[in-house]
């Protein structure tokens, strides 16, 4: 299995940590990366106080190493999310999601520390996919990033921050579709560029996944004199670049040997994380805006031409916490849309999406067959679920989804097809796919109601309907998650 490495793509950290040093009281005296970003231009004015916002509400899941949540930066607000490799037993850490690499705790306190990171009350959901050396899988960052596309809820905003990667020729592909789903379902990613080689070379960040995802905030390393540093990967897949740091001036930020101790390290690894948090600052005061909404301002607000060594492919453009609210837009683009059949009825249900800023006014969908529209219901605020009967038997169907609100018309989902529309009769044995389908790649978890399990019974990956009746099921796509709930009509 392809590995996959913290903060780079290929070899070791071209900065190893520095002597790790206790804190005696906050804030700390050396947080040059919150002093440099809240202002356009040098020199440091030792004011590292960014906004009254402080992200609090917004969920930042930071894939990584783990986060040693009883550190002082964190003050409860780490939540466990999933710990792949303990629970494949490659490297195991109990509690689960805790940090034996020290990483994902220092990337963690960038973000969302109280007194290093950019959004001190933003919630740190701590997904483990790097193990105590900061290696992993691909397969294991896909993994979870699809865990996170279930947990995450649908028209909230959230952030996912990777400092991480691979070489996009070593199955990175697989990593960026996964990037991209979550970026099309409403979460704001945000991604370290990389530090080039093992030869401390730096290289394009368009050939490393997944910072070439064009939506997803690729973020490039800067030193405290406002160059580019040497080791960031550069190239236009770059978005804008932030602290990170050289050996002679690096990132301080919290460390796992103690709920008080603290490190430095340097990298592109530290500059996304600042990313992530400015975007929870402008998640929380717009709790409905869309992810490109985001992004875009991010981008737009950072400061131009400020910076030295920046190489004619790279955007010279420096992170800037600007706090004004955004423009308001149309919607995103629903999500989750689930579909089920029983005779001669298809029930398609939705999580709504992000509203833009202006909360939406009504959602349509259509149902089509063969790219036909066959039938639109209009539905009211508030509404996810639909029901189409009187369809035709013995045919497969297509559900899209839209919503509206002042501005205008949002995106439009895919086209999710339904299984096929038929009689669900007792005795009959069915794969669970022919009977309740996911507009994606995610798989659907069922669960037969109590009171319907003389009715129908799940058995693998399949259905049986054992008597006439109303089998009640739940569907989800993380054991963890709301489930969506149908009622299937079972004849004799």
């Amino acid at each position: 299995m392809r590995r996959i490495r913290r903060a780079l793509v290929v070899g070791a950290l071209l900065f190893p940590m520095v002597s790790a040093t206790t804190a005696v009281s906050a804030p700390l005296p050396d947080a040059w990366h919150l002093d440099r970003i809240n202002q356009q231009q040098l020199p440091l004015d030792s004011n590292v106080s960014l906004s009254a916002l402080t992200g609090a509400g917004i969920n930042i899941y930071i894939v990584d190493s783990g986060v040693l949540a009883s550190h002082e930066q964190f003050g409860g607000r780490v939540v466990p999310g999933i710990d792949i490799p303990t629970s494949l037993g490659d490297s195991v850490v109990t509690p689960e999601t805790t940090d034996c690499d020290g990483h994902g705790t220092h990337v963690s306190g960038l973000a969302a520390g109280s007194t290093v990171g950019v959004a001190p009350q933003a919630r740190i959901i701590a997904v483990r996919v790097l193990d105590c050396d900061g290696g992993g899988n691909v397969r294991d960052v896909v993994e979870a990033l699809k865990w996170i596309r279930g947990h995450h809820k649908s028209g909230v905003a959230a952030v996912v921050n990777l400092s991480l990667g691979v070489d996009l020729g070593d199955n990175g592909a697989a990593i960026d579709t996964q990037v991209a789903a979550l970026i099309e379902e409403g979460v704001v990613v945000t991604v370290a560029a990389g530090n080039g080689d093992a030869n401390a070379q730096a290289l394009n960040a368009c050939n490393i996944s997944p910072g070439d995802v064009p939506r997803a905030l690729t973020v490039g390393a800067t030193t405290i004199a406002d160059s580019m540093a040497t080791y960031s990967n550069f190239g236009p897949c770059i978005d804008l670049l932030a602290p990170g740091g050289t050996s002679q001036r690096p990132v301080q930020s919290a460390w796992i040997t103690s709920p008080t101790s603290y490190d430095m390290d340097v990298g592109t690894s530290m500059a996304s994380p600042l990313v992530a948090g400015y975007a929870a600052l402008l998640a929380q005061q717009q709790p409905g805006l869309c992810t490109d909404q985001i992004a875009n301002a991010i981008v737009a607000r950072a400061t131009p031409g400020v910076l030295s060594g920046v190489g004619p492919t790279t955007a010279n453009r420096m992170l800037f916490i600007n706090t004004a609210p955004i423009e308001v837009g149309v919607p995103g683009q629903p999500s989750h849309v689930v579909t089920s059949i029983d005779n001669a009825s298809v029930v398609a249900s939705w999580d709504a999406p992000c509203d833009g800023g202006s909360p939406i006014t009504a959602t349509t969908v259509s149902l089509l067959r063969n790219g036909k529209v066959l039938a639109r219901k209009i539905v009211a605020p508030g509404t996810t679920a639909v029901r189409f009967s009187g369809v035709k038997n013995n045919y497969k169907y297509q559900v899209v989804v839209k919503a509206r609100n002042a501005i205008g018309e949002g995106v439009a989902t895919h086209r999710v097809t339904t299984g096929m529309v038929r009689n669900l009769r007792v005795g009959l044995s069915t794969p669970l796919t022919y009977v309740a389908t996911f507009g994606g790649d995610l798989e659907l978890i069922w669960n037969v109601s109590s009171s319907s399990r003389s009715i129908c019974r799940v058995m693998g990956v399949r259905i049986r309907f054992l008597r006439a009746g109303t089998c009640k099921i739940g569907l989800r796509t993380n054991a963890d998650g709301t489930p969506v709930l149908r009622s299937l009509r079972v004849s004799r």
